[in-house]
């Protein structure tokens, strides 16, 4: 199920991949046993070596898989942080506001997990304040103060039950966050 307000381009199918996936739970090749997946060892030495392992699997992922989007943020002083269709909202937002003489970027986060950290700490020292939007209560909010630490004003614009933000009044949002002239 789902629910589309614009094209949509498909991909071209790719024939299914034969590189070896130890870590599939289902898809048995003829080479290898069914792997069973369990995250329970009843002996706590084993259960604490299983979650020693884990956590150099999320540093991994941390390291390796944070993706995201900068858009303008080369000379930005105020930082818009949107995913989603609130991404594509806040691109037009990025057009008006440069329009106005306001210098304002976008940084995309394409995974959520791990979060883009320190491209937001990248931008801090040229920033004067970031805006998040989302459709939503501002489930993100929060990942992106942790990255601001305090050290800039951080804003929140959302909307919820399904209503997509306006540009206009996301720029009015910022406009007002920020005291911008």
């Amino acid at each position: 199920i789902g629910q589309m307000m614009e094209k949509v381009k498909p991909f071209k199918h790719k024939p299914k991949s034969s590189y070896d996936t130890p870590w599939a739970t289902t898809g048995k090749t003829p080479n290898r046993e069914r792997n069973i997946i369990k995250s329970l060892r009843l002996d706590p030495n084993l259960q604490e070596q299983f979650n020693i392992k884990l956590q150099e699997k999320y540093k991994n992922i941390e390291q390796n898989e944070v993706r995201f989007e900068e858009i303008k943020c080369e000379d930005a002083e105020y930082l818009l942080v949107a995913y989603g269709t609130s991404a594509r909202v806040c691109m037009k937002t990025l057009q008006l506001a440069r329009d106005k003489g306001i210098k304002v970027g976008l940084l995309r986060p394409i995974t959520l997990f791990p979060y883009p950290y320190k491209a937001i700490q990248k931008l801090l020292p040229q920033l004067k304040g970031i805006l998040t939007v989302e459709m939503s209560a501002g489930q993100m909010l929060e990942d992106v103060r942790l990255a601001v630490e305090g050290k800039v004003k951080v804003a929140f614009h959302g909307r919820m039950g399904g209503q997509i933000p306006i540009p206009s009044d996301v720029l009015k949002h910022l406009e007002d966050s920020f005291n911008i002239k």
